[in-house]
């Protein structure tokens, strides 16, 4: 026989029982608004009632399930029934009592769970989930036989959240061998967090294309274009000084070349030589790359390349026969005068 305080067995007992009792009038009340008999109105009470008792004591395995060695459980279950068959509850009544009523429940049954599975030396995540399931297993159980889907998950009000921080605060008190505080403070913290989910609107956001790993790819997929691009500029800059001065004098001639087309088409020689400064100027910098057009559309899907060297041989053959296309081009004066045109419309529409 496991020795417990007598203080702590006495707040134990007392939260047990008068949550079961209440729960037993909750359960009941959807009984009969769900329209079943006398045989319904029990069962499902005892569900509400003993449910999350019973998960925890199977669990910690340690002796006979109380509700089942100790019958006033079930004598409060089958009362709480009998007061919800005769005593008719609905509209904001039954929603105050429900409300409350469970936000109540499941503070003290968190605080007793964590007590039980502290008696039997249970570890600490153990423990907290001990009050977790006896405060919350019983509804579970309930909703389920009901055929609903169980309120814990579904309408996201914070139901779980308090039981954790109430089992928290009494493995505290247990720690500072202040149980007995534990066990009232840890209660009133989660029935306070459970009313302010009703009080106040909160809830548990519940985003179906939230996805921080997705999100996160996005951004480092941002930070390597930005890596490249440094990259390819410094590679410029280490690029044999002789093949990229003979691309800017390819470039310069083919300028000069459009130049005298134009004033001899009646354009001022001063305006044509302005505009292909400035067009000199903003290409210059990535002439290497005047040839390549970006075909790959943007996307935040998120995958894995294990070996670390998926696309870099395409990628640094794509660059390479991009810069043979571009020599090419400029060692015919034809193809050159034909390119900066392109380029140059396209320039000139920009803004």
């Amino acid at each position: 026989m496991v020795e417990v305080d007598p203080l702590i067995e006495s707040l134990y007992r007392w939260s047990d029982i008068s949550g079961v009792l209440l729960m037993g009038i909750i359960g009941g009340t959807m009984a009969r608004k769900r329209g079943y008999d006398i045989i319904g109105f029990f069962f499902i009470a005892m569900f509400s009632s003993l449910g999350g008792g019973m998960v925890r004591d199977v669990l910690i395995n340690r002796g006979t399930v109380a509700a089942m060695s100790q019958p006033e459980y079930l004598y409060l279950a089958f009362a709480g029934a009998l007061i919800a068959r005769f005593v008719y509850f609905k509209g904001k009544t039954w929603d105050y009592l429900q409300a409350h009523g469970d936000a109540v429940v499941s503070g003290l049954w968190a605080a007793t769970g964590a007590v039980k599975a502290i008696t039997y030396g249970l570890p600490l995540i153990p423990c907290i989930m001990m009050g977790v399931f006896t405060a919350t297993g019983g509804s579970m159980i309930r909703d389920i036989v009901m055929g609903r889907e169980p309120s814990v998950f579904g309408d996201n009000q914070p139901t779980v959240i308090p039981a954790v921080a109430c089992a928290i605060i009494v493995l505290v008190g247990h720690h500072y061998d202040m149980m007995a505080v534990g066990m009232v403070v840890g209660p009133l913290v989660s029935i306070f967090l459970a009313l302010l989910g009703i009080w106040a609107g909160w809830r548990v956001p519940a985003y179906q294309d939230w996805a921080p790993i997705n999100d996160t790819a996005a951004q480092v997929k941002v930070l390597a274009k930005k890596a490249e691009n440094k990259s390819r500029a410094v590679g410029r800059r280490l690029e044999p000084h002789r093949v990229r001065s003979w691309r800017h004098r390819q470039m310069e001639a083919a300028l000069q070349r459009r130049i005298e087309k134009e004033v001899r088409s009646g354009k001022r020689r001063k305006e044509a030589a302005a505009e292909a400064s400035e067009f000199m100027e903003s290409f210059e910098s990535d002439v290497d790359q005047l040839s390549v057009q970006a075909t790959e559309a943007e996307n935040t899907d998120f995958g894995v390349d294990l070996s670390g060297d998926s696309y870099e041989a395409e990628e640094q053959a794509s660059h390479e026969e991009s810069q043979r296309l571009l020599d090419t081009i400029l060692e015919d004066d034809k193809l050159t005068d034909e390119l900066i045109d392109r380029l140059m419309k396209r320039y000139n529409s920009r803004d």
